[in-house]
């Protein structure tokens, strides 16, 4: 009777599935790895003796900001107040007064402290949009969604009047930038899943072309592409052998089994009742004459 032989045997099946749980995981922290934007580093601050003292700006036009709503009529009169400011001030001059020691958690959790105060952003901007203004000089205002290596996952919203010439407008962007600008409130938004809040300045915006992700990294898709092919290729080589590999020892124990005897219990009818009928007839035959003893004659 033959024996019936798997296909996997001993550890052979789990030592696949490993395999193939190590080629899913290593493809997705890969590609998660690939997709990461870049976060600059953040700045450091350094203790140089009392800092200067923290004063908000206390305009009547400020008096009707209220936090972590949306943008409103309310708003307007401050925020054309700092669109103003930014603009009769230079780049370098804003730079220079710029604080560099208030993070997104003192925005967050005092935000009155902090109305019209400069403040400085190094980090990435994530999206930029452009619409129609009637507050603007030129009739246009540009919004950046701008992370930093404090905010996570609740980016800055900076608004500004004059882009660098070059400079990227779209939802899905990843350039380094810094921002100088005059915090407004904490402005309520929509996300995706829920509602969130982030901090809204209004400033001027700064760009260098040489570092763009576009310039550092040119081709950077078709390299993470052509190289998750590879390890694709790679892995059904490596699997493909080890298939071909264990079906020749799976034949190889085929042959063996169909060439080796088999103890059986089992006996055919028609074979056993020929047997039986054979014995019959030998047991019918004639007797042989026998000697009446053993014993030697005299």
């Amino acid at each position: 009777m033959r024996h019936e032989t798997p296909f996997f045997r001993g550890s052979e099946l789990p030592r696949l599935l490993v395999l193939v749980a190590v080629l899913v995981v290593g493809l997705g922290l890969f590609w998660r790895y690939a997709r990461q934007r870049p976060r600059p580093v953040a700045p450091t601050v350094r203790v140089e003796g009392h800092p200067k003292a923290i004063e908000p700006d206390r305009s009547p036009a400020f008096e009707g900001v209220t936090d972590r709503t949306p943008m409103s009529l309310r708003d307007n009169a401050a925020y054309a107040l700092l669109l103003e400011r930014a603009r009769d001030r230079t780049p370098e001059e804003l730079a220079e007064d710029a604080r560099r020691d208030i993070l997104i958690t003192h925005l967050w959790e005092r935000p009155e402290h902090y109305r019209g105060v400069p403040i400085h952003l190094d980090g990435t901007a994530l999206r930029v949009l452009r619409y129609e203004s009637k507050l603007s000089r030129t009739g246009w205002l540009y919004e950046a969604w701008i992370d930093t290596p404090d905010s996570r996952r609740f980016p800055y919203v900076c608004v500004f009047e004059s882009p660098p010439q070059g400079f990227p407008i779209g939802p899905n962007l990843s350039e380094r930038v810094v921002f100088n600008g005059y915090f407004l409130k904490i402005m309520k938004y929509e996300a995706t899943d829920v509602a969130r809040g982030a901090p809204l300045l209004v400033g001027r915006i700064g760009w260098d072309p040489s570092q763009s992700t576009d310039a550092i990294q040119p081709g950077s898709a078709s390299t993470l592409q052509w190289t998750l092919i590879l390890l694709a290729l790679m892995f059904v080589v490596t699997a493909g052998r080890w298939i071909a590999s264990l079906g020749r020892l799976t034949r190889r124990g085929d042959r063996a089994t169909t060439q080796s005897s088999t103890l059986t219990d089992e006996i055919d009818p028609a074979t056993l009742e020929e047997w039986v009928q054979q014995a019959g007839e030998a047991d019918d035959g004639p007797a042989q004459d026998l000697p009446e003893s053993t014993e030697p004659r005299a």
